[in-house]
């Protein structure tokens, strides 16, 4: 396991590497599971900072637009989502549910900034 991993990027890690493929037997899946390690602690520390900010912000022409935090968020769960399936492993039901609370997430987000715009 790299040093340098967050909580998220460790436990990401260690669910993937009990089970499912043998470490220095596929040397190019333990780069991509890194990256994937890594972008998961950068998830992580986004949603941190995302829980002390607005849902919206000024744009540069002084219009309400959704906080560039959550944006970036939902970025790094699709680029997570693309590590994870070059890796090739089936879903455990503990993925199947993170990408679902994943979906619900964005769509709970925008809901709240669409009400937000709407109520004006």
């Amino acid at each position: 396991m790299p040093q340098s991993l967050g909580s998220a990027g460790k436990r990401l890690w260690t669910t993937t590497t009990l089970d499912e493929f043998e470490l220095k037997a596929e040397l190019q899946k333990v780069e991509i599971l890194t990256h994937a390690c890594r972008v998961t602690d950068k998830i992580a520390e986004l949603k941190r900072s995302q829980r002390s900010e607005p849902l919206t912000v000024l744009g540069s022409a002084r219009q309400l637009t959704i906080h560039p935090l959550i944006a970036e968020v939902r970025f790094q769960r699709g680029l997570l989502a693309q590590l994870l399936g070059k890796l090739g492993l089936p879903d455990t039901d503990e993925q199947i549910e993170a990408k679902r609370e994943a979906v619900s997430a964005v769509r709970r987000d925008a809901s709240k900034a669409a009400k937000f715009q709407v109520g004006q």
